[in-house]
């Protein structure tokens, strides 16, 4: 979840920088650059399940142990080419759609309206704020693990050194996890 943070914060600034140039055009401009990858994008998506299906054929074909490690890091390549086609996807479309919302509200006249979303700092602010909760949400897991690996360390330590443990016949320190 802490993964959010990067492509949030540079779209935000991707936003911010776009429009402090040239306004609603220069983001547009910046959904159109983002968009125009797309044909590579939709290429490298198709990538993963081609290189997962090769690594099913050779586990169901029984083959040599390193042709799977060679499809193994293949599959692996494609999950990471797949994540990063999304990203692009979802980056322009967010540019996308404020490009769309800004020309909307301008031709229809709510260019009066208190909160708009169609704003860049607007939206920058609603993108920010809707990161938030999965970056403490990390953070708190996060805190979850450290304290559970310091409790599997106690319990390691205790059933190296405290004999007759394992066997059931003296007490664990309870305290100290």
């Amino acid at each position: 979840m802490i993964s959010t943070v990067f492509p949030v914060i540079i779209i935000v600034a991707t936003i911010l920088g776009c429009n402090a140039l040239s306004g609603e055009y220069g983001i547009a401009l910046a959904a159109v650059g983002m968009l125009s990858t797309l044909g590579v994008t939709l290429a490298t998506d198709a990538y993963g399940p081609i290189a997962d299906n090769a690594g099913g054929i050779a586990e169901m074909a029984e083959l040599e142990e390193r042709v799977r490690d060679t499809t193994d890091a293949l599959d692996a390549l494609g999950n990471t080419t797949a994540a990063t086609g999304k990203g692009f996807a979802i980056g322009s479309a967010v540019l996308t759609a404020l490009s769309l919302l800004s020309a909307f509200t301008d031709k229809a006249g709510l260019g009066n309206v208190n909160v708009d979303i169609g704003e860049p700092v607007v939206l920058a602010g609603v993108l920010i704020g809707a990161m938030l909760p999965f970056l403490f949400a990390a953070l708190t897991m996060l805190s979850v693990q450290k304290a559970a690996g310091a409790i599997i360390i106690e319990v390691r330590r205790q059933f190296a050194e405290i004999p007759g443990l394992r066997e059931g016949t003296a007490e664990a320190d309870s305290d100290k996890c």
